[in-house]
């Protein structure tokens, strides 16, 4: 009888010891690592990197930039059906632009022929499966030819990434039409949100 006793205390015993929570498991819970952020807004970093052609070039001319864009994209889901989603980019820009001619003489290395620093916002309408093709036009400062970087972005509700990047020479007295957004029409009037919760 006692060996009874003893086996079914040691049996609750563990018993007890197992269905305790396994902190061995459980997830790190500091408020430093966590965020309060919404799981629809992100925000990141795309790097500018590479050589662009001139666009007026001379023999061998090419333009480094370097740079990053900061960026934070959010996304609500809109009333009507079938159901969109309005999209919002914050866009922050800055970049720094170098001359290269391989067959110019002299030769000169990092000279800086310019630079951005630029904010741009924009919101528009997109399905869940859609994308958006968003164009962006940056003028570059600390020139007078009306030299511009344009930027091709493609949006989607999962977030934003660079498809492509060139340089352009427009018109100086036409630079306050630039960033027109490529697309479906502009957002004017948003529509009643709902909320995703």
């Amino acid at each position: 009888m006692k060996n009874l006793l003893l086996t079914l205390a040691v049996l609750f015993g563990l018993l007890l010891i197992g269905c305790q929570e396994n902190s061995i498991t459980d997830p790190i819970q500091d408020t430093e690592l966590q965020k309060d952020d919404s799981p629809n807004v992100s925000r990141g970093t795309i790097v500018l990197e590479g050589v662009l052609n001139d666009p007026y070039p001379v023999m061998n001319s090419f333009y480094i930039i370097n740079g990053a864009i900061q960026y934070e994209h959010s996304y609500q889901l809109t009333e009507p059906i079938p159901p969109q989603y309005m999209i919002t980019v914050d866009l922050s820009v800055s970049a720094n632009f170098t001359y290269l001619c391989t067959v110019c003489e002299p030769q000169t290395d990092n000279v800086s022929v310019g630079s951005i620093s630029a904010s741009t916002f924009d919101s528009f309408y997109v399905s869940k499966e859609g994308i958006y093709l968003l164009e962006k036009t940056f003028p570059i400062q600390g020139r007078n030819d009306g030299m511009v970087l344009k930027c091709s972005f493609l949006v989607t509700t999962d977030g934003i990434g660079l498809n492509t990047m060139w340089l352009e020479l427009v018109d100086v007295n036409s630079q306050n039409e630039l960033n027109k957004n490529v697309g479906p029409e502009p957002v004017t009037v948003p529509p009643v949100i709902k909320n995703l919760n």
